[in-house]
């Protein structure tokens, strides 16, 4: 299995929990005999969708903007396996360097080739594939408030665009709290598990629930997370 890694965060691979979750997962995903390649989307050109929708008229299957996604990175996005989408989250969803990666992938699909005969009354939003295939998607993602809720909308998006792709979703709240000494335990129960998460979709295809048990953790009651919290933003 080759899979691809898209990692969004705007930070350093030292700060950044979004690596320090993903290269957790990749780490698993070797493990169970795959091969593994990230993309720091942070360090290529990749230009706004102009919805010009020439990608499905006057050049079908390519965009006509010449940058990064155009020449390499769509490519490699449909060669993989698998992708895993990796991405902080900062203001409610997918940050926005993800999002413009994945509507500059439009291409890929052909609406030519929608049955409306066969359209339900809740018809998906995935449109039918342009070259017949696409890969299999991993969302991940951290955000640092100890608010499991907060993926809500993240979640809604994911499964209403690639229901059909998506294997796996790791959310992973109180990601700012890692590096607390005093939470190191559940830390490490939560990379170990991360790791494993790796492991199972290459074997299995998706997590199973005592691993996402495990990945999901609080790392400690919401008020000591939050007096942590508060503390932490008047030193």
């Amino acid at each position: 299995m080759q899979i691809l890694a898209l990692n969004s965060s705007p930070r350093d691979n030292q700060t950044s929990k979004t690596e320090l979750i993903l290269q957790k997962f990749l780490a698993g995903s070797r493990q169970a005999g795959a091969t593994t390649e990230t993309i720091y989307l942070r360090d290529h050109r990749i230009e706004h969708c102009r919805g010009c929708f020439s990608c499905w008229t006057n050049s079908p299957g390519r965009c006509i903007q010449d940058d990064d996604m155009t020449n390499e990175l769509i490519d490699r996005f449909l060669a993989a396996d698998l992708v895993v989408l990796a991405t902080p989250l900062y203001f409610g969803n997918m940050n926005a360097r993800l999002k413009v990666f994945l509507e500059r992938t439009l291409p890929v699909f052909d609406p030519a080739k929608i049955d409306f005969s066969q359209r339900s009354d809740e018809p998906k939003a995935v449109l039918p594939l342009r070259f017949g295939r696409h890969p299999r998607l991993v969302a991940l993602s951290v955000c640092g408030f100890p608010a499991p809720e907060s993926f809500k909308l993240l979640r809604s998006a994911m499964q209403m665009i690639y229901g059909s792709y998506l294997v796996a979703e790791i959310y992973r709240d109180s990601s700012e709290f890692m590096e607390v000494p005093q939470f190191q335990s559940q830390v490490q129960q939560v990379l170990a598990a991360t790791l494993q998460a790796g492991v199972e979709v290459v074997q299995q295809g998706r997590v199973g629930g005592n691993t996402m048990t495990q990945l999901t953790q609080p790392l400690a009651p919401a008020a000591e997370l939050i007096a942590v919290m508060q503390q932490s933003w008047h030193q």
